[in-house]
């Protein structure tokens, strides 16, 4: 058995919400129903270090808050704790606070699990659970036994919500989880409960159209495009392989005979969108053997969690055991007919080769150590660190000669960068004799002329020897102003070994092709630009509505390099998926329209060489590994294009190296924005 303390105390209200005591939907547990504008709000609970709610924190593992919304679409929650004091009910200021956002699937009471260790940060994606989907941790570090304040954060939405939340409560151990016996995807994969223009009316219609598209694919686009989609009427030094190049008015990639270049392409070009399965079960109306037939649609995480792609089931129904070279036929044309030039990042292996048409590749895996700084961030100064790499690079051998491949990313949105955190801060605080703390106290023993007794008074700290910096010392930088300096001066000297080492390894296995850098979530600090020296172009994921000219540029002039973004995306609700995207417009129309605005506006700013879109086809509806469940796809699960957009994607791409070249303008009529919803 395991104990359970029900929250206390009532809430206090942020923001427009109205509250009542009333039952959770289908039970008997008394909780609240929430009526939320669409501004949202919070409800926030406090109370002294380490007993909000009414309770005492400090013997329980797990926060646990029942959450039920009948919807269309999932919830965006986020959970947000403040400790030493710090609350959102203080006028005029939100303190730094941790929180960790997630989305919840509509329709049933999901048992929304928060174990109290990960408040620390130290991990930035938690497991989801069942009815929980993809869950992000951000912020600042917070202890559980100090917290002061907690809060249920309800977002910005389109429309009023109404959700059911019962009373929060801690446990010592982690609760068994509910979910109803009522199937919610169909035998097809498509969300069952919601109808919408365009949706396939069940297997036969499904098979139809496979097996029609298979028969008739479209026709390419034509133009003045070399055999690699670059520009002939701009001819340049021809090399073999890709290159850059700046011609006093712009960057541009060139292509192996020539020709100028600007990379678009969607990320994820593959057949397999696998979605979890485990504990979800009774949620499928069908779900098939996992060997025979469709033994190739199952797979499993590395985890060992099992899922089901009902992207490859839906192929193997049309084409049997040739399903995979008939997906090759489809998407191949499609590609071509709406006029990429690049399969981008997370695609099939060997599929840009299969199709000669270029692509980006990355490293199967990042270097690595056993002990590190904060979260993915390795030991980089340890020879552990720089073994790894070689292993690493090890991967690109395979590709180091093919022409069609542009270049390689080193790795993709680093998790320790997932905010501006001091990391020689965390250095210190460090239990472990890490290289790169031994590199850290060096650092301040040469800037401090080996004077310990100067860096003692600048720290307002008593040490006898540098040596005495081994021993953890939590929270260094609040010790004082010129503390907190001195540990982010040390952040560059980190980020610039963590490039260098990969990037010279990843170099002298494959010296042909660009290294495209990292594929930075977005640059939370300019110490991200230290390394740049390494590489040829600096990536960023850029989910906005179109990428920011005056920050593209400033990434350009401090890194001295062109700029690629790696991943953009808008969704909509009019089709059948319970979430939009990181950024939402009202439908598929405007899904087109957006992508227009994006790559257009991206194509005319002189410092960017590519914009590639994430991704080729729709999430699960339940959600993929991690709970994303977004209608981002050109095609979906059933394979059917969205036309609405991919006939924009054709005309943007008709006309896209005029954009480039400015003898044309890009559009500057920006979709109306909808609100995220779900996560």
């Amino acid at each position: 058995m395991y104990s359970t303390k029900v929250f206390a105390t009532e809430p206090h209200l942020i923001g427009n919400i109205d509250i009542q005591r009333a039952l959770l939907p289908g039970t008997d547990e008394t909780g609240y129903r929430v009526e939320a504008g669409v501004e949202g709000g919070m409800l926030v609970f406090t109370g002294d270090a380490g007993h909000v709610g009414g309770i005492d924190w400090g013997c329980s593992r797990y926060l646990i808050v029942p959450i039920f919304q009948d919807t269309d679409h999932s919830l965006w929650l986020d959970l947000r704790f403040w400790e030493d004091g710090g609350s959102p009910l203080i006028a005029g200021q939100l303190p730094p606070h941790a929180s960790i956002a997630m989305g919840v699937f509509p329709g049933f009471e999901v048992q929304v699990v928060v174990p109290l260790t990960a408040l620390k940060l130290e991990t930035l994606f938690l497991p989801r659970t069942p009815g929980r989907l993809k869950n992000v941790s951000t912020g600042t570090p917070v202890e559980a036994s100090l917290v002061t304040s907690f809060a249920i954060t309800i977002p910005r939405s389109a429309q009023p919500q109404v959700i059911y939340i019962g009373a929060p409560r801690l446990s010592s151990a982690e609760p068994e989880y509910r979910i109803p016996e009522t199937p919610v995807v169909d035998e097809i994969g498509q969300w069952q409960r919601k109808s919408w223009p365009g949706k396939t009316d069940g297997v036969a219609e499904l098979v139809a159209n496979l097996k029609r598209w298979a028969v008739n694919p479209p026709t390419p686009l034509g133009g003045p495009l070399s055999k690699y989609g670059g520009l002939t009427t701009r001819q340049s030094v021809a090399t073999g392989y890709f290159r850059k190049e700046h011609d006093g008015d712009r960057w541009w990639l060139i292509d192996p005979d020539g020709h100028s270049f600007f990379s678009v392409g969607p990320d994820c070009v593959e057949p397999d969108c696998s979605g979890t399965v485990e504990g979800l079960e009774k949620l499928f109306k069908w779900l098939p053997a996992r060997d025979g037939e469709f033994a190739d649609a199952w797979s499993e995480t590395r985890s060992g969690n099992s899922v089901i792609s009902f992207s490859v089931a839906n192929l193997i129904r049309a084409f049997g055991e040739q399903w995979h070279d008939e997906w090759y036929r489809i998407t191949e044309a499609r590609l071509r007919h709406w006029g990429f030039n690049t399969i981008a990042n997370w695609s099939e292996p060997g599929i840009g080769k299969r199709f000669q048409m270029p692509y980006v590749a990355g490293m199967a895996s990042f270097p690595t150590t056993k002990q590190r700084i904060f979260r993915d961030l390795p030991d980089v100064f340890s020879p552990e660190y720089a073994v790894d790499a070689e292993r690493c690079a090890e991967s690109l051998r395979a590709n180091a000669e093919d022409p069609y491949l542009i270049g390689y990313f080193l790795t993709n949105e680093p998790n320790w960068a997932f905010g501006d955190y001091n990391l020689g801060d965390m250095l210190l605080a460090s239990p472990h004799r890490l290289a790169t703390k031994v590199r850290l106290v060096q650092f301040l023993r040469e800037r401090y002329q080996g004077n310990i007794a100067r860096l003692g008074a600048a720290w307002n700290v008593t040490l006898n020897s540098f040596d005495d910096l081994f021993t953890p010392v939590p929270n260094a930088s609040s010790l004082s102003d010129v503390a907190g300096e001195d540990l982010a001066d040390f952040a560059p000297i980190i980020i610039d070994e963590y490039v260098r080492v990969p990037a010279a390894a990843a170099r002298r296995v494959d010296p042909n092709h660009l290294c495209l850098g990292l594929r930075w979530a977005w640059i939370a600090s300019d110490s991200f630009y230290a390394g740049s020296q390494y590489c040829d172009v600096f990536s960023i994921n850029c989910y906005q509505m179109m990428p920011d000219a005056s920050e593209i540029a400033k990434t350009s002039r401090a890194s001295g390099l062109p700029v690629m973004i790696g991943e953009f995306h808008a969704g909509a609700l009019d089709v059948g998926l319970p979430a939009n995207a990181l950024r939402g417009v009202v439908n598929q129309a405007a899904r087109g329209e957006f992508y227009r605005y994006y790559v257009e506006n991206a194509a005319s700013l002189p410092e960017l060489v590519g914009a590639h879109y994430f991704q080729y086809g729709d999430q699960p509806v339940l959600g993929r590994f991690d709970g994303e469940c977004l209608n981002i796809g050109l095609v979906d699960v059933c394979h059917k294009p969205y036309h609405d957009m991919t006939t924009v994607i054709a005309d943007t791409h008709r006309t896209l190296y005029d954009v480039c070249r400015g003898t044309r303008p890009p559009v500057r009529v920006q979709p109306e924005e909808m609100p995220r919803e779900g996560f």
